[in-house]
């Protein structure tokens, strides 16, 4: 009797340690350590970059473990010397301008897709009651960007093209997104490339007019932006580079299913009033990056000038 009650009581311990080792088993494992528990991210006053505000909003970074402090930059051609000098650990990126670093050389890499163009998400717009009503009649005239060599030079480029004309017929001028509206209505250029939400407060203050959608036809829901990093900073942080982009995945898929969340968050980073965010359009936040898609906007770039020789896209991505 006693070595049956000794035999039952050890199969009960045999069966309760496996019980706790089948718990143990399904417990999640915990998390790689960061290498950087705070990052500061370059950040310019668009709707492009709302998934990293509806990030900040919902916690999705906190509950990565990670600390994000954005940083306003003018454009993606001042980012990338912040970059490669380490001010900045990351930067939402025009990858116009990430490919052109790349080609000459400068260390960066293209670690997460951002935003893709939709109708009205960009205009090429001039002062209300200018003479300028078609591509064609550009010649002559002073062009606002944002940045010199990026995608809305590209964009402009390609456009003259098409209609006959060449870079050389306009002038380039850089200026900040928020003050286009105001200092193309002052006759400080004749004409701006513009982002939302500026695009739609201009034309709601009566300074602007639109005169074609630079990604019409066939750069249409052509992907415009992504975040960049340099290429040792995400060597030595990958850690904590997988942490940053898991959080703003999970904010572009918020982003994209509910517009009513990044109408709501556009007022809380960019000086604009409710009714102009409800009346912004937004393009698509895709969580993956497609190097086919961006192959094309590679060639674009070749095509108009923008690169001096071929480039292979896959050589500027992250692996």
């Amino acid at each position: 009797m006693r070595r049956v009650t000794r035999g039952l009581a050890a199969l009960v311990l045999a069966l309760s340690t496996a019980a706790c080792s089948g718990a143990a088993d399904n417990t999640p494992p915990p998390k790689p350590r960061l290498e950087k528990d705070t990052i500061k991210v370059g950040v310019m006053p668009t709707t492009d970059v709302a998934p990293l505000y509806l990030a900040l909003l919902k916690g999705y970074f906190e509950q990565e473990g990670l600390t994000v402090e954005p940083v306003t930059v003018t454009g993606s051609g001042a980012a990338v010397p912040q970059v490669i000098s380490g001010f900045l650990d990351l930067a939402q990126t025009d990858y116009v301008t990430s490919f052109l670093a790349g080609s000459h050389d400068v260390p960066v890499k293209v670690v997460g897709a951002l935003a893709q163009a939709g109708p009205n998400t960009f205009g090429l717009v001039a002062r209300k009651g200018a003479k300028i009503e078609s591509v064609e009649d550009l010649k002559g005239k002073k062009i606002a960007v944002n940045n010199l060599n990026g995608i809305a030079t590209l964009t402009v480029t390609a456009m003259l093209r098409d209609a006959g004309l060449k870079a050389g017929d306009v002038k380039f001028v850089e200026m900040p997104f928020p003050e286009m509206p105001a200092r193309v209505a002052a006759r400080k250029a004749d004409a701006a490339w513009v982002a939302q939400p500026f695009l739609t407060q201009g034309e709601r203050s009566g300074q602007l007019r639109r005169v074609t959608d630079p990604f019409a036809d066939r750069i249409a829901d052509m992907p415009v932006s992504g975040w960049m990093a340099s290429a040792p900073w995400a060597k030595e942080n990958p850690n904590t580079l997988a942490a940053f982009q898991r959080a703003i995945a999970k904010a572009q898929q918020l982003a994209t299913g509910n517009p009513k969340e990044v109408e709501a968050v556009l007022p809380m980073y960019i000086k604009i009033d409710r009714e102009t965010a409800a009346k912004t359009s937004l393009g698509a936040y895709p969580t993956a990056i497609d190097p086919q898609r961006l192959q094309r906007l590679v060639d674009l770039m070749r095509q108009n000038g923008h690169l001096k020789r071929p480039l292979d896209v896959k050589t500027v991505l992250a692996p």
